[in-house]
């Protein structure tokens, strides 16, 4: 089952928390051309490089605790099931779902494009 996580956790990473710092990051610098994010580029654009660094560092930690309890979600509530389409339940081969996200082999050093 190691291809199993190798390969959720490559899509997990890069479709949810990469693509949310990269839209972290085109709202900063302004890239965004829809209304919403132009009026945040607005705002952030009068911070300090340090603000903007903090909010940078604020935002990566949120989004990477939200990954973590989604993936207790289904750790803590059997009822609902993270299943692949050969019937593998994720949680159910993991030691530990949520931890799968951190340490030197884990995924977000593994796969993330953003440290």
């Amino acid at each position: 089952y190691t291809t199993l996580f190798r390969s959720f956790g490559k899509v997990y990473i890069n479709q949810v928390r990469d693509n949310s710092l990269f839209l972290l990051n085109a709202i900063i610098t302004g890239h965004m051309k829809d209304n919403k994010s132009q009026l945040l580029h607005n705002q952030l654009k009068n911070l300090s490089d340090k603000e903007i660094e903090l909010i940078h560092q604020l935002s990566t930690y949120l989004i990477d605790n939200t990954l973590h309890n989604v993936l207790f979600l289904f750790e803590e509530y059997p009822k609902w099931k993270l299943i692949d389409e050969n019937q593998n339940n994720l949680a159910e081969l993991s030691d530990g779902l949520s931890g799968e996200l951190y340490t030197e082999n884990g995924w977000i050093k593994k796969f993330s494009s953003y440290s």
